[in-house]
């Protein structure tokens, strides 16, 4: 339950694992709403549209785009400052286009966020804190 900034988490016993698994559904259902939105908020740039977004718990990976343009993000996206999730969910809508990491996909990336580095490089630095 949310009061003004905090969230209260109540559990009937206090064990570590209860609170981590509350914490990372609260995370799921964050992240499948907040990636929601900036997908369809960067829609317009795109001709085709995802076929599916999910959300999941990888350990590698921040999101991901099949050949078959399903979309997978990772829960602890949740956790970063919007801009960095609306760089991930463009970089995976580009790959919709570019199955690839050529130069053409990263253009495509500056086109709709020309100040996609900086979003890059905070994940790359600030990804150990995004923990449960």
């Amino acid at each position: 339950m949310f009061e003004g900034e905090k969230l209260h988490i109540y559990v009937k016993l206090l064990a570590d694992e209860k609170i981590k698994q509350a914490l990372k559904r609260f995370y799921y259902q964050q992240c499948k709403a907040l990636v929601e939105k900036s997908t369809s908020s960067y829609q317009s740039n795109f001709k085709t549209k995802p076929r599916s977004i999910r959300i999941s718990d990888s350990k590698t990976t921040w999101g991901t785009c099949d050949s078959k343009q399903r979309l997978t993000f990772n829960w602890r996206l949740a956790m970063a400052p919007r801009e960095v999730i609306d760089y991930v969910v463009v970089h995976e809508m580009c790959h919709i286009i570019h199955l690839n990491h050529y130069r053409s996909f990263w253009r495509l990336v500056g086109k709709i966020m020309p100040d996609y580095k900086e979003k890059k490089d905070w994940l790359a630095l600030s990804n150990w804190k995004m923990i449960v």
